[in-house]
């Protein structure tokens, strides 16, 4: 598979994550690239203003970014404008916290490679999220699925040159989570396809869980939370819900 690419989304400080992403550059069938993750905590103020606008769109995100959701996102962003810059056809994008079954994998990019006509943005999510929707396409066991919701956390995926183009545009700036701001296809003109068993698994637990999120949180902050975070998914699936209608 010479003619593709992964980039690994990796925090240069997150050292106990370095041996993972070696294990997964051992097991990848293509040639791969660590991508120095952007350091959410030594951003500047005016570094963040430029690319962070709370609530820009709807539905309104109820939740304010922490400065690591906003260093994920713009790493993201870094791995689009590659694949832009290198005039890649597609690439596979991954954080640092993916583990590949190589077999299971490499049948999953056959399938990508197969129905490259039919995707723009499909994920590659755990084997151990639920997917319902339409397959679009089967075979030696994987689908590529219109999910009916598309699943959250962007661990990893496959990006066109053409999708990546389009989401560095409107990211620009950004107001929510790269995975949330993913599923909404009104926004971004980008269809959020996946492809399901993918052979990937997620071994964030095993390497000291999210570098994302805060260990310890007020109880009135975890409260707000629980209360607006289905609230918001349930306007996302309104909103996504329209946005199929013909």
């Amino acid at each position: 598979m010479s003619d593709l690419k992964a980039f690994i989304i990796h925090l240069e400080r997150s050292a106990q994550r370095r041996p993972q992403v070696e294990r997964l550059r051992a097991a990848l069938p293509c040639p791969s690239e660590i991508l120095a993750a952007t350091d959410g905590a030594a951003l500047a103020p005016d570094e963040i203003d430029r690319a962070y606008a709370r609530q820009a769109r709807r539905p309104r995100y109820p939740f304010s970014l922490n400065r690591a959701e906003i260093g994920v996102f713009l790493s993201h962003r870094d791995a689009w404008r590659r694949i832009v810059e290198e005039g890649l056809d597609y690439a596979l994008v991954f954080e640092d916290d993916a583990e590949i079954d190589a077999a299971a994998f490499a049948r999953t990019c056959a399938l990508a490679r197969e129905t490259r006509t039919l995707w723009r943005y499909a994920l590659a999510p755990s084997d151990k999220t639920r997917i319902n929707g339409e397959t679009l396409a089967h075979a030696e066991g994987v689908a590529l699925i219109r999910p009916d919701n598309p699943p959250l956390r962007a661990i990893a995926q496959f990006v066109s040159g053409e999708a990546a183009q389009r989401l560095l545009a409107v990211t620009e700036p950004f107001d929510r989570p790269v995975d949330t701001f993913l599923q909404m296809s009104w926004v971004t003109g980008v269809e959020l396809l996946a492809f399901k068993p993918s052979g990937v698994g997620d071994v964030s637990a095993a390497l000291g869980g999210s570098t994302i999120q805060a260990r310890r949180k007020p109880l009135g902050h975890r409260l707000a939370r629980e209360i607006g975070r289905p609230f918001y998914r349930a306007q996302v699936r309104l909103w996504s819900a329209f946005a199929k209608k013909p």
